[in-house]
C-alpha cells in the first residue's frame, strides 16, 4: 500500500515536470514567432568636428558633422532635436537643431549643424590638458530627437556617443610693443610689434591681415594691412612688426590723454584676417579678434619677453 502511494506521487511529479517542459517549449516557440523584429534595434549617431567659419575674441562659429544610422525597417521622421557636447566632462556646446530630418529605413544620413562655443570654456580646458602634455580629449555627444510619429511607443529617442578627438588650440595675437618715438617726430606712421602664437602641431598662416587701433577715447587712431601671409610654425611663436598709418590730429589728442592717464591709458586692437592651414578644421576660417589692454600691460609683456 505504501509502495503504490509512493509510485503515484512519483508519477504525479513526473507529469508536472513534463507539463512544465511542454509549456516552456510552446511559450518559447510562441515568443519567437511573435517577437518584435525591431525591439533590439536602435538608431546610432557618430559625431565629427567640421570646419571653423569665424573666430572672435569670445566665440567660435563652427560646424558639427553628425552621421545618424537607422537600422530599423521603418523610417524615422525627426521634428527637431536638442543636443549638447562635452569635452572631458565640461559642456562646451549646448543648442537645438530646429529643422525636420527624415532618415529612410535601413539607411543613414549626414547632417551638418552650425554651432557656437565660448572660447573661455574651450581655452580653460584646453590649457589644462596641454599643460600635462595631452594633444587629444574625450568628447561626448548626446541628443534627444523628437519624433513626428512614435516608434515602439516612444515619441522621442536619446542618442549619444563618446569619442577621442584631437585637442585644438586657437592661435593667439598679442601686442607686445609699439614705436612711440615716431609720435614725437610727427611722422604719419607707427610700428606695432605683434606676437602670433600657435600651440597646434601643424602650421597656420594669417592671410592679408588688417589692423586698427583705438587709444584712449580716440577711435581708429591707426590703421593698416599687410598683403600676403603671416606664417606661424606649429608649437611656436613669431613676432612681426606691422606699420600702421595714423591720424595726426588724433595723435595730438591721444598725447594729452597719455600725459593725464599715463600707463593706465587703455587701448584696443582690432585684428581681421583669414586663417589658412593644412588642417581642414582651420582652413579658410575668418578671424575677427578684439584685444583690450592698457599701456601698462604692454610694459609687462615686454618684461616677460626679455626673460
Amino acid at each position: 500500500m505504501h509502495i503504490n502511494r509512493s509510485r503515484k506521487i512519483a508519477l504525479v511529479i513526473l507529469l508536472l515536470v513534463a507539463a512544465a517542459v511542454i509549456g516552456w517549449y510552446f511559450f518559447k516557440k510562441y515568443k519567437n514567432e511573435h517577437v518584435n523584429p525591431v525591439s533590439g534595434l536602435k538608431p546610432r549617431v557618430e559625431m565629427g568636428i567640421g570646419q571653423i567659419s569665424n573666430i572672435t575674441d569670445s566665440t567660435i562659429d563652427l560646424s558639427l558633422k553628425l552621421l545618424i544610422d537607422n537600422p530599423l525597417p521603418v523610417g524615422v521622421d525627426v521634428e527637431r532635436f536638442d543636443y549638447f557636447v562635452k569635452m572631458n566632462g565640461v559642456t562646451i556646446i549646448e543648442d537645438e537643431y530646429a529643422k525636420p530630418l527624415a532618415i529612410n529605413p535601413r539607411d543613414s544620413t549626414l547632417v551638418t549643424i552650425p554651432a557656437q562655443l565660448k572660447i573661455a570654456k574651450l581655452g580653460k580646458e584646453g590649457d589644462a590638458e596641454a599643460a600635462v602634455g595631452e594633444d587629444s580629449a574625450d568628447y561626448h555627444f548626446e541628443g534627444r530627437f523628437h519624433l513626428k510619429k512614435p516608434i515602439l511607443g516612444k515619441d522621442s529617442i536619446v542618442l549619444d556617443m563618446d569619442k577621442r578627438l584631437p585637442l585644438y588650440r586657437l592661435p593667439k595675437v598679442e601686442i607686445v610693443d609699439y614705436d612711440v618715438t615716431k609720435f614725437r617726430l610727427g611722422k604719419s606712421e607707427v610700428v606695432l610689434k605683434l606676437k602670433f602664437s600657435n600651440q597646434n602641431p601643424f602650421p597656420v598662416q594669417f592671410e592679408n591681415p588688417a589692423y586698427a587701433v583705438d587709444l584712449g577715447k580716440q577711435d581708429r587712431l591707426a590703421e593698416g594691412s599687410v598683403k600676403g601671409v603671416t606664417k606661424v610654425k606649429g608649437k611656436s611663436s613669431e613676432i612681426y612688426e606691422i606699420p600702421l598709418a595714423i591720424d595726426m590730429g588724433k595723435v595730438l589728442k591721444a598725447a594729452g590723454q597719455m600725459v593725464s592717464k599715463g600707463k593706465e591709458l587703455p587701448f584696443t586692437l582690432y585684428f581681421k584676417s583669414k586663417l589658412v592651414s593644412e588642417n581642414e578644421m582651420f582652413k579658410n576660417s575668418d578671424v575677427n579678434v578684439i584685444v583690450n589692454g592698457t599701456l601698462k600691460d604692454l610694459e609687462t609683456v615686454q618684461k616677460n619677453l626679455s626673460k
